[in-house]
């Protein structure tokens, strides 16, 4: 965490300038340094981009924090079946798996980043920085870093909670905060967040950046995750409803749009590749010959109906020679611009189904009409609403449609672990213990303080 944590600002800084010439007016690279990037708006302003651009690197959401999960979810394969993507799916992951080691540093240099923007532009002379401005740097690097802490805390659970920049010579070797404490600063962060504007000065300045109705709609799922401990179901249910209604988001009839278009109407935070950044999970999920991740086979084709314009989108088959099914998500692979939708309304809706369900402590109209909007786009005929015999059977049905809505996308795993469903429905080995993943040894040698989770 010290050594990539000190250098992946300044790298992300200089990558930011190379490839985000609609954003901002470029000075000399050269110019550019730790030193005097705080001293004006537009340095200021690059250190933001910079903090988006570290989302987007292969140990991020240009590859592991999306497919290492499908592995656990045994979505997914290898094409050379690598016992470091196996053992997630059979969750006998070793403390030395070098995929749950680059999660966590790639978590950390993110939260680094955004804590360098918190700090220092909140500490900006005055004069310096617009004060507008100044206070949206400081939100957008908060949404970032309640982003980077909720991906940590779903993964491991308790985990270090650094809220200030650190660099190589400071004192890392600090003990895991509990998931209560971890979750607190998250909602501190994204109500923070949510004061920020619902869009920028242009398309082009808002695409790719934090605004108000990303913040609600991040923490309607926090609050969603939370829920079961401190009850917060109200407030997912009621922020979930607001972003449907106020956002001017909607669900294009084209499900494969999303992923065949950027930033489509559906899209509430979409993370920008391109040329100079690609994705590397795109570049290597296709029938080409860079392909090395595939889906699990006709298991995940036949998890949805026939008629479900999910499934024939999102998993198929190349050619009648080829035995493989492919992930049909990340076609823009030559080149590799693949746009990534962290956050998109199908899943909105789905959120606010469950947590309205919960909240009502029944299948409520409200909740049921969520749910169907997700299934009406999927060209699949509702079941009626008088069929679900139980509040506990519609949620696992809210968890079957999410699963189907969003394979491929990292999230199944999270959401069947906090629901149980995974014990039954994913897990080789049925043990709640192996929700979480191992915090990585190298991390525990170089820093005593950690402990490990049960079951490692």
């Amino acid at each position: 965490m010290k050594t990539i944590s000190s250098y992946i600002l300044t790298a992300a800084i200089l990558l930011s300038f190379s490839s985000c010439k609609k954003f901002l007016d470029r000075e000399p690279i050269a110019q550019i340094t730790p030193e005097n990037i705080f001293t004006s708006q537009q340095g200021a302003q690059s250190a933001v981009m910079g903090v988006y651009r570290t989302q987007l690197g292969p140990f991020s959401y240009g590859q592991s924090l999306v497919i290492v999960p499908e592995f656990s979810a045994r979505h997914v394969n290898h094409v050379s079946s690598f016992p470091e993507y196996v053992d997630f799916k059979t969750n006998s992951i070793r403390i030395d798996n070098p995929w749950v080691q680059n999660i966590w540093t790639a978590g950390y240099a993110a939260i680094n980043a955004a804590n360098n923007v918190v700090t220092k532009v909140a500490a900006m002379p005055e004069g310096s920085i617009d004060p507008d401005k100044r206070q949206q740097f400081v939100k957008e690097g908060r949404f970032i870093r309640a982003l980077n802490y909720f991906n940590l805390v779903r993964a491991f659970g308790d985990v270090p909670l650094v809220l200030a920049p650190t660099g190589e010579n400071d004192n890392l070797k600090i003990p895991r905060n509990t998931v209560a404490e971890i979750y607190a600063q998250i909602i501190a962060d994204l109500k923070e967040a949510s004061t920020l504007p619902n869009s920028y000065a242009n398309i082009t300045e808002t695409k790719g950046r934090a605004t108000g109705n990303a913040a609600k709609a991040l923490l309607a799922k926090v609050y969603l995750y939370n829920g079961s401990v401190t009850n917060t179901y109200t407030e997912a249910a009621r922020l979930a409803q607001e972003v449907i209604s106020t956002s001017g988001t909607s669900m294009p009839v084209d499900f494969g749009s999303i992923w065949t278009t950027k930033n489509t109407s559906e899209s509430i935070f979409e993370l920008q590749f391109d040329a100079q950044a690609t994705n590397a999970l795109a570049g290597v999920s296709n029938p080409n010959a860079s392909v090395l991740f595939f889906a699990e086979g006709k298991s995940i084709a036949d998890l949805y109906d026939a008629a479900d314009k999910r499934g024939k989108f999102t998993i198929y088959q190349n050619t009648a020679a080829d035995a493989r099914y492919y992930i049909g998500k990340y076609r823009m692979f030559n080149p590799a611009i693949q746009n990534f939708p962290v956050i998109r309304l199908a899943e909105i809706y789905l959120i606010h189904a469950e947590a309205q369900a919960r909240v009502d402590g029944s299948v409520s109209a409200a909740a049921y009409g969520s749910y169907k909007k997700v299934l009406d786009r999927a060209g699949i005929t509702a079941p009626d609403i008088s069929s679900f015999t139980s509040l506990a059977a519609f949620i696992t049905a809210v968890q079957h449609e999410k699963r189907k809505e969003m394979m491929f996308e990292g999230e199944a795993w999270f959401d069947y672990c906090r629901t149980g469903l995974a014990l039954t429905e994913m897990m080789s080995k049925a043990d709640p213990n192996y929700y979480l993943y191992p915090i990585p040894d190298a991390e525990r040698r170089n820093n005593p303080s950690l402990t490990q989770n049960k079951g490692y």
